[in-house]
């Protein structure tokens, strides 16, 4: 697929310079790039939901420079907007996600700012090395149709969304992998034989979602207790090892990622962890540009947490898996994946949360000539649907569980440019 090939050409160009001409040496250039994103969903299966709508919007700059000698010095920063309008809560958001300086050459890429561990977490850009699983049918960037994507959750009621939402990075890739605090990222160029490998450091998770301008929401919890915020982690180190080989045939890629956090404040037996230790690894396949799959997994089960925890329950393993699968046609795309993911609750009253999802979709491409801004930008736009099913459990005892399950039907399109 198309969106798989440039997962490693962003190792070495920035995401928007794919369509607009690179700096030659010795000069300047700007690269902007963008989307809009909108969805409609509907959530009647939830007593205490219902439909809603759900907008965003992002843009990109990157003023660069290419020195004579072909290294390329460059400032990245981006805005977003996103508003939401449902039966069960209603919220807005003006953000900058991201604002870091980087330099690309025969070294590699070094990268420092606020912004999301490694480039290749630009989702759009995937697989890759965290994320090797993921349906191609959906938005490439923002919130997202992939496991973890928070756009199905994002209209269920607060509490419900917000223990999946804790749990759905198991199986899809390594825990803080999406954190835009201040870090400091190196990619090392890719082999011959096509190995690369990525390394961040984190002194301390300030800002998970980057710089907020300004936010507001409405969101009752409904019945179900709302998960607790992560807890602040220093000395955040993630790790990643790709392995890709291309083919006429087929793109393999094969990878892992690690990551290790200290919790920045002592352990209790209501906030048990002191250290998170999270493994990471996939498989992804395409062949002929036309079907992939792909199987992923997360362990968490090293990390050091309290024992017991409240109530005197021995602590959760947790671990989650993907797999994923999609099929394209000329401008359609039909996909979907199963994630099961169990890990303890973050919240007052500790409990084993588990989460089963499916989830099936298809989009079509209506710009396929991609000119729509002229030709010195590359333009999509994309209509898509998908149904959402989940089965959510949580156990604090033998005595006290509960299980919720129901679905969202949703249906959208996007515009992008770059």
């Amino acid at each position: 697929m198309v969106f798989r090939a440039a997962s490693c050409a962003c190792l070495l160009v920035p995401a928007s310079a794919n369509a607009q001409a690179a700096a030659a040496p010795g000069q300047f250039a700007l690269k902007v790039s963008g989307y809009a994103n909108g969805t409609v969903a509907d959530t009647t299966s939830q007593p205490d939901a219902g439909g809603g709508g759900l907008a965003e919007t992002e843009v990109e700059i990157t003023p660069q420079y290419r020195t004579p000698g072909g290294t390329v010095l460059a400032f990245r920063g981006v805005a977003n907007a996103q508003g939401l309008a449902s039966n069960a809560s209603s919220s807005y958001r003006l953000s900058i996600p991201e604002a870091s300086l980087f330099v690309i050459g025969d070294f590699g890429r070094i990268e420092i700012g606020e912004r999301a561990g490694f480039p290749q977490s630009l989702v759009g850009f995937t697989p890759s090395e965290i994320a090797f699983t993921t349906p191609g049918f959906g938005p490439e960037s923002g919130a997202r149709l992939d496991p973890n994507g928070r756009l199905p959750t994002s209209f269920l009621p607060r509490g419900l969304g917000s223990r999946i939402n804790a749990l759905t990075y198991l199986g899809y890739a390594a825990r803080v992998y999406g954190d835009a605090s201040p870090k400091i990222i190196y990619i090392s160029p890719r082999s011959k034989s096509g190995f690369y490998g990525a390394v961040s450091y984190t002194p301390e998770t300030v800002r998970p979602a980057g710089f907020n301008v300004a936010n507001g929401a409405t969101a009752p919890s409904g019945a179900i207790a709302s998960s607790l915020a992560d807890p602040r982690f220093r000395n955040v180190v993630q790790a990643a090892i790709v392995w890709n080989h291309r083919t006429e045939l087929v793109d393999l890629s094969i990878g892992a990622t690690y990551s290790r956090a200290t919790a920045d404040t002592p352990a209790t037996s209501l906030a048990p962890l002191r250290r998170s230790d999270s493994l990471s690894g996939g498989i992804s396949a395409t062949f002929r540009d036309t079907v992939s799959i792909g199987i992923s997994g997360t362990y968490d089960g090293w990390s050091r947490v309290a024992q017991p925890t409240a109530g005197g329950r021995r602590a959760t393993r947790p671990y989650g898996i993907v797999a994923s699968a999609d099929y394209v046609r000329g401008p359609w795309t039909f996909g979907g994946y199963y994630q099961h993911a169990t890990a303890d609750s973050q919240t007052l009253i500790v409990s084993r949360d588990t989460v089963d999802v499916g989830e099936f979709g298809a989009s079509y491409l209506l710009d396929r000539n991609h000119d729509l801004l002229g030709q010195r930008f590359h333009t999509d736009v994309k209509l898509f649907a998908s149904v959402y099913l989940y089965r959510f459990a949580s156990a604090a005892s033998a005595a006290d569980q509960l299980r919720q399950s129901g679905q969202v039907f949703l249906t959208g399109a996007r515009f992008s440019f770059y």
